[in-house]
């Protein structure tokens, strides 16, 4: 009986490839990236590529956490949808005799099986994507060569660990769910639906309940990004991620109703072209999936904002470096001796450019004393000044175009944060402690970054015979080198301009002073691009995740309609209904059932970025950026779920043909 089992279990498992190949590749893939993350978390060279690139292994350990988690949805969906599709093959079993126990360890085989070809296969998949994404971070890092990822018993522990983990569980439940079931619920659990746990008078209008709890909970989550400078409140936030999953389930299990009475309110739509058809078809299928709609809703909608924040992260750490680090070394200390700087720097680089200056403090405080809010505008409480010919003489360093000012006239340079504040101030004429009376010209946010004025988010430009009896304030060394700088030569520039004054507070707490600030563009790169390394693979490898489960789920759901629905179509052809027209109608269907989990999560994603936009906004290029973000980052998503979509199709096609 055992062999006889086995070979059964074997000949189902073939059978199965056959009818769930989008399920297995699927898996196949989920369990590669986990392989190919694996390797790349635990490879010392991509370890070694940045400092920051030591938290890339624990971060990739939650995700593939999380990731578990999903696949093993994925995995328990589609057992419990196989097991009820032949649910009346395990009944005829028990009817022959064939124990319960024997039909569960039967089920359970196949499904290992199935499960350990898609995880074998991974291995040498996932070390081919290991391999792309060295690539990738060859690109994001700009090195001269692929960074060299070897095979390590630990990624093949994670990965085997992972795959026991998906698999303890799945069978757990699969095993629990089967003796649980008699003869009678085998013989029917294929026709059994998902009950409408709602009544229908509450349905009918829950769609507009839940259409407001939706905007209820984007004016929350939009009213935590209003200020600049204001850190949101988690506790709002978090309120509002629960309504719009309220929200989304709420939609998702009253749209077929509202939209079936939509449709059969006019009879001018009643009985145009197939819309019946259709809608009576959609609306059946969703009602017996409404619970599984609504979490490949939700699973979609994540998708989005995952895209959507990656591509936010990216732009904002690509600005950083402009307004951080325009040139390669910036250094601004007190003295006016930068010889030992000097000597660390000529080792190992090769001056290019060099420019010394010193800015001035105005004792007057003409802007400083006008601020109201505090946060972003600095620690420093005594306003600074530039000359013309030294900001004009970094802006030519830059590659900007030069500022000009008449003798009488004064402008500020400012961060994008602080600029709308500033505009809004009485600064339009200021007397310096020189007492020359100077009128603005201009507030400007283009050639500034963070260390011109150390300690203010701004600074202000004077003619320069302005500057004349002002006292001195800091000295700037600015340096372009040949070599691009890395983290060693921040490492002992630091040492070298270590803190100068350190006391102890009334607690005991030892505060220092820095009296210099340093800046090397190789440190705020390697530093940056670490943690858009991860940001980037986190965000684009869950996308990946939740795309490829809603994709799948869909695509199972709508192959085993076409075996379960196929006597549908044959009425139609049997009332003369033309091959064409079915193909077409076909196509509507699927196109229809497709679109549902997607329509309201790009409208949430859309709303969510517009709303991130308003604190991402000072550190993009421009105010709009993100709405670049979201139509490509939509347009990826499309071609990815078009895929799934276009499998779809043709396997239903098929199967109604034949």
């Amino acid at each position: 009986m055992l062999i006889l089992l086995n070979k059964l279990a074997i000949r189902n498992v073939k059978r199965s490839m056959k009818d769930y190949v989008i399920y297995l590749i699927t898996v196949t893939l989920a369990f590669s990236f986990l392989f190919a993350l694996n390797l790349v978390s635990n490879a010392k060279e991509v370890l070694a590529l940045s400092n920051i690139m030591e938290n890339f292994k624990m971060v990739m350990i939650v995700v593939n956490f999380i990731v578990v988690l999903i696949i093993c949805f994925l995995i328990n969906y589609t057992s419990k949808f196989m097991f009820q599709k032949r649910s009346k093959e395990f009944g005829t079993y028990l009817i022959l005799g064939i124990k319960k126990n024997q039909i569960t360890k039967l089920f359970t085989l196949e499904n290992l099986l199935l499960g350990v070809f898609s995880f074998l296969l991974s291995f040498p998949i996932g070390y081919f994507f290991s391999m792309l994404l060295s690539f990738i971070m060859m690109n994001i890092f700009e090195l001269p060569a692929l960074i060299k990822i070897n095979l390590s018993m630990e990624a093949f522990f994670l990965s085997f660990l992972s795959f026991l983990l998906i698999y303890f569980f799945v069978l757990f439940f699969l095993r629990k769910r089967m003796k649980k079931l008699k003869i009678y619920d085998l013989l029917y659990l294929e026709k059994k639906n998902e009950t409408a746990k709602i009544p229908t008078k509450i349905r009918h209008y829950g769609f507009f309940l839940s259409l407001s709890l939706g905007i209820l909970a984007f004016l929350l989550f939009d009213n935590q990004f209003k200020s600049i400078g204001v850190e949101p409140s988690m506790t709002i936030i978090l309120i509002s991620f629960f309504f719009m999953i309220l929200s989304i389930y709420g939609i998702t299990l009253t749209l077929a109703d509202f939209l079936v009475k939509f449709v059969l309110k006019s009879k001018n739509r009643k009985y145009k072209k197939d819309y019946l058809f259709i809608t009576r078809t959609f609306s059946s299928k969703i009602k017996t999936m409404s619970f599984t709609m609504g979490t490949l809703t939700f699973l979609i909608t994540l998708t989005l904002i995952a895209l959507n924040l990656s591509s936010l992260m990216k732009g904002m750490f690509e600005y950083q470096i402009k307004r951080n680090a325009p040139y390669e070394i910036i250094i601004s200390k007190k003295g006016m001796d930068f010889a030992e700087e000097f000597q660390i720097i000529k080792e190992n680089y090769s001056i290019t450019e060099q420019f010394h200056y010193q800015d001035y403090q105005d004792t007057n405080n003409n802007i400083r004393n006008k601020i109201q809010k505090e946060e972003h505008f600095g620690w420093k409480e005594i306003d600074n000044i530039i000359k013309l010919s030294d900001l004009n003489q970094l802006l030519l360093l830059q590659q900007k175009e030069p500022m000009y000012l008449n003798e009488f006239e004064f402008s500020i340079l400012c961060s994008k944060e602080i600029r709308k504040e500033l505009n809004q101030m009485d600064v339009n004429q200021i007397t310096l402690a020189n007492q020359i009376t100077l009128q603005k010209k201009e507030i400007k946010s283009d050639g500034y970054y963070s260390n011109l004025s150390f300690g203010l988010s701004y600074i202000i430009v004077v003619p320069d015979e302005a500057v004349k009896d002002l006292p001195s304030n800091l000295n700037h060394l600015i340096i372009n080198t040949k070599e691009k700088t890395n983290e060693n030569l921040a490492s002992e520039l630091s040492f070298q301009l270590a803190p100068d004054i350190c006391k102890k507070t009334d607690k005991g707490y030892d505060i220092c002073y820095y009296l210099s600030n340093l800046v090397v563009r190789g440190q705020k790169i390697a530093t940056n691009k670490g943690m858009l390394t991860i940001c980037s693979f986190v965000c684009f490898y869950m996308a990946f995740i939740f795309i490829s489960v809603a994709g799948t789920i869909l695509a199972i759901q709508s192959l085993s309609d076409a075996t379960k629905y196929k006597y549908r179509y044959t009425v139609l052809k049997k009332l003369g209904v033309r091959k064409e027209n079915i193909r077409k109608t076909i196509l509507k269907q699927l196109l229809l059932f497709f679109l549902f989990p997607v329509i309201y999560p790009i409208i949430i994603s859309f709303f969510t970025i517009f709303s991130m936009n308003r604190i991402f906004q000072i550190s993009l290029e421009t105010n709009t950026t993100y709405f670049t973000y979201f139509i490509i980052n939509l347009f990826l998503f499309i071609i990815i779920y078009f895929i799934y979509f276009l499998a779809t199709y043709f396997g239903y096609k098929k199967n109604i043909d034949e």
